[in-house]
């Protein structure tokens, strides 16, 4: 029997990667540098929130990256912009360097999911096309080198190289064009609905993950979650493609 899927495309963050902080947006040895109640107590507050999406829309304006040192470059008037209005928690401009050397240099920072290399060996194995297509920085590239798994890629999509987000079209076309792919040959396993509306519009079979310690998602997705087939791990996911 000929397979009706050819290729399989990926998200990153929450599919196969996680952060090992507390949240995304901070490395590993964030707590050395400050104290780790206080800042909690200061990340409730309305005005660390206001300053927060201030500095997440300097790095939404910011986002067309060529490398890992425009990375650290933005990273650092990020971490500016949100830690320096806080004097109490004892940020100078050194601790900030050190955070933002570690935040884009560390790739400990990032775990992998225990069934990630499994699948994507066995995938390869059976003749799938894999792709990634990621909201991301540059050291991503640098994070799947680190843990083994950047060489079974066949088309690595970051937003940073286009300085545009999922869903848009140009995140998708990037992952299909170069392998003269199809839509309807294709899935796409993220666990965002809106991302996976994006992939749907351009014919791609979406399928939603929600790994079992991902809160953010089952929240984020909350109205909408049973839209698409859902999974919460890759071997679950690789048995409905089989079915496809």
């Amino acid at each position: 029997m000929i397979k009706k899927i050819k290729n399989i495309f990926l998200d990153a963050g929450y599919t196969l990667i996680y952060p090992k902080m507390f949240s995304w947006w901070f490395p590993l040895n964030f707590f050395e540098l400050c104290d780790k109640e206080l800042f909690f107590e200061i990340e409730k507050s309305e005005e660390y929130k206001k300053i927060f999406a201030k500095g997440y829309q300097y790095l939404d304006d910011n986002h067309l990256l060529k490398d890992e040192n425009d990375e650290y470059d933005v990273f650092l008037e990020f971490f500016k912009i949100i830690l320096l209005p806080f004097p109490e928690l004892g940020f100078d401009e050194e601790k900030i360097k050190i955070t933002a050397q570690n935040w884009v240099f560390d790739y400990e920072r990032l775990g992998i999911y225990p069934d990630v290399k499994i699948m994507l060996e066995k995938w390869k194995n059976d003749g799938y096309k894999l792709g990634i297509i990621s909201d991301t920085w540059p050291s991503l590239v640098s994070v799947f080198k680190h843990y083994g798994i950047y060489d079974y890629f066949d088309v690595f999509v970051k937003s940073c190289d286009h300085g545009i987000w999922k869903p848009h079209e140009k995140m998708y076309l990037s992952a299909l064009n170069p392998l003269n792919a199809k839509g309807e040959e294709s899935v796409f396993v993220d666990d965002s609905i809106g991302c996976l509306e994006g992939a749907e519009r351009h014919g791609i079979n979406p399928i939603q993950i929600a790994r079992s310690n991902n809160n953010w998602t089952m929240q984020f997705n909350k109205s909408k979650e049973e839209k698409y087939p859902k999974f919460e791990n890759l071997s679950e996911i690789d048995g409905y493609i089989n079915s496809l």
